[in-house]
């Protein structure tokens, strides 16, 4: 099994486990047994709800990923800037804040124009950090907000950003019936660094060779420097 073939397996059997989720177990339970009613999770025999997950498994084993997973991954702690629930609005303070980033005008302007600094972040943003799944590369709100962050220099929650995009993502392709799958490198590096495909090699029989188990280095500002790509006092360390 190829980490392809887990990232089809996982995203296949995915839920998201959030608020609502968490209410339709204590309803079910409730609908059983009526005595229920009232009581907290811990005595319907239920585990407490911390936080949104995505729940799934590979092979029988059950695997968890919430923003904290992500934040670990990527070796980025889950804080800084984050607006959410932006969508396409157009009425929205954000669009003269981003446009005035972008094309320093409150107007917007045109993609084509953009710097070839701003250019490669898009780049990198639509297919790596919040990757798009249709043709268009017109960013949305949300898009825009998340790359004036990087532009300005301010600490964005990029975790949290993954994280919401996964989730939206998942949630589109299953409503919409959609086969694009995003993250796929991310997922794959959660298997390998949660150590589940050595638990699989361990106990089930399966080799890396059989997994198919590839991995790699994560790029950031300093090897765009030891690349030569860009000057080296010009890679910023967030605290």
């Amino acid at each position: 099994m190829t980490p392809e073939n887990c990232d089809d397996n996982f995203y296949v059997r995915a839920l998201v486990y959030d608020k609502k989720a968490a209410k339709l177990e204590e309803d079910q339970k409730v609908l059983i047994d009526p005595s229920l009613e009232g009581k907290l999770r811990q005595e319907m025999g239920l585990e407490p709800f911390v936080d949104t997950e995505i729940r799934s498994s590979i092979m029988g084993v059950l695997v968890f990923i919430n923003q904290e997973t992500i934040a670990y991954v990527i070796g980025r702690t889950s804080e800084g800037n984050f607006k959410d629930g932006l969508d396409n609005n157009k009425k929205s303070p954000w669009n003269e804040v981003v446009n005035e980033t972008m094309f320093s005008t409150k107007k917007k302007g045109s993609y084509i124009s953009l710097s070839m600094e701003k250019n490669m972040m898009l780049k990198i943003q639509n297919e790596n950090l919040l990757p798009k799944g249709g043709s268009s590369d017109q960013p949305s709100l949300e898009h825009r907000v998340f790359i004036h962050f990087f532009l300005k220099k301010e600490k964005a929650n990029l975790p949290k950003y993954i994280f919401k995009h996964m989730v939206k993502a998942l949630t589109e392709s299953q409503t919409n019936n959609r086969t694009w799958i995003p993250y796929g490198k991310l997922i794959s590096e959660i298997f390998y660094q949660g150590g589940l495909l050595r638990g699989l090699s361990e106990t089930r029989g399966f080799t890396d060779d059989i997994l198919g188990t590839v991995t790699g280095k994560i790029i950031n500002g300093a090897t765009l420097a030891n690349m030569k790509l860009i000057k080296p006092d010009s890679v910023i360390k967030l605290a």
